[in-house]
């Protein structure tokens, strides 16, 4: 039975691919973040190959205690998705003076750094794993060829999920010749879970639907694994 870890798998496109994967015959370890959320342990109820690991991914002492949970589960992992991610509401712009810096570096700790801090820890596990897939959930905004007309955007989410894509394109030069195969994926514009598990109505997607299309693509191997390219939710392929 393959095994995946899943970052920020509390609601939304986290916690549907982890219902996903499920599905599929995985064994799944969700990181879980969010306390006042219980969509896992429902799940777990339901499904004993759902295991959750207590996870912040902007906190390295977090992602060392979650990696020696999921050592003492498991010797071994198939894949990571890394699909945690700070958004919110941050006013940081030249155009709203005072820029809010430390509220930019959390976004840096959580949506840049992590992935990378995520990926150092857990390679021992992927190491031992037949498949070494490394998945990142990226977004529309970290293409900074497409975000020219676009004004008006608060830099940390942006900017940190440009640094996230720098960061994949260095681990996959490292990492790649080593075995390794990469997924960069732009999820689009979904609908906000809520805590009894319903969507929210503003957005356009379902996350399950998201999950549906993402988990295959994660999966399944590709003809052209040497190129490195961020596809989205309609297999389309997109600049970054």
């Amino acid at each position: 039975m393959p095994k995946v870890f899943i970052t920020g798998a509390d609601r939304g496109l986290g916690f549907a691919l982890c219902k996903e994967f499920l599905l599929r015959g995985w064994t799944v370890f969700g990181g879980k973040y969010l306390q006042d959320y219980s969509l896992l342990e429902k799940e777990r109820e339901k499904n004993p190959a759902l295991h959750i690991i207590p996870l912040d991914a902007g906190d390295t002492s977090s992602i060392v205690r979650a990696n020696n949970l999921t050592s003492e589960k498991t010797d071994s992992l198939d894949m990571l998705i890394s699909n945690a991610a700070l958004m919110g509401e941050v006013h940081c712009s030249i155009d709203e003076p005072p820029m809010d810096l430390q509220a930019t570096w959390n976004s840096f700790s959580v949506n840049a750094l992590g992935p990378a801090h995520m990926v150092e820890f857990f390679l021992p596990l992927l190491d031992k794993g037949n498949l070494k897939r490394l998945c990142f959930v990226s977004s529309e905004v970290s293409s900074i060829t497409l975000m020219k007309n676009r004004a008006g955007n608060s830099y940390p989410y942006s900017m940190s999920k440009s640094s996230m894509n720098m960061g994949v394109r260095l681990m996959h030069n490292l990492l790649f010749p080593q075995g390794y195969s990469f997924r960069l994926y732009h999820p689009g514009w979904m609908k906000r879970q809520m805590q009894d598990g319903t969507l929210s109505e503003k957005a356009a997607l379902d996350p399950a639907d998201t999950a549906a299309h993402a988990s295959k693509y994660f999966e399944t191997p590709l003809k052209d694994e040497h190129r490195l390219v961020m596809y989205d939710y309609l297999s389309q392929e997109w600049p970054f």
